[in-house]
């Protein structure tokens, strides 16, 4: 499951699982992405959208999505964003491209 809206990154997503045969899911806004991760194995957050951090703050907080591994992505100079998504129970924060390199294995880690 996804939080991004960035349509270069969703593809990327999308291409990653569809080769994958994996199913994914995207969400548009925060409340929508803690009712998705309900089910989810793995939550993709883009840490540049300005929900971001309130739909990482409530799956810490929501029992039933506190243990569902997300990551997070953004520009490598976004320092701060990367600190405050940590804070907030992010498990992987990662830059951009690392973000690209890294999907397949994200993915199938949660598969």
């Amino acid at each position: 499951m996804y939080l991004v809206r960035d349509l270069v990154f969703t593809a990327r997503i999308r291409e990653a699982a569809e080769q994958l045969g994996i199913p994914v899911q995207g969400v548009r806004d925060a409340a929508s992405c803690v009712a998705a991760a309900r089910t989810a194995r793995l939550v993709i957050v883009d840490l540049r959208l300005p929900e971001a951090f309130a739909a990482l703050e409530s799956l810490a907080r929501d029992p039933q999505t506190a243990a569902v591994p997300t990551v997070g992505f953004v520009g490598h100079e976004a320092l701060d964003a990367m600190q405050t998504a940590r804070a907030l129970g992010c498990r992987e924060v990662l830059a951009k491209g690392e973000f690209v390199r890294c999907l397949p294995r994200l993915l199938r880690g949660a598969a």
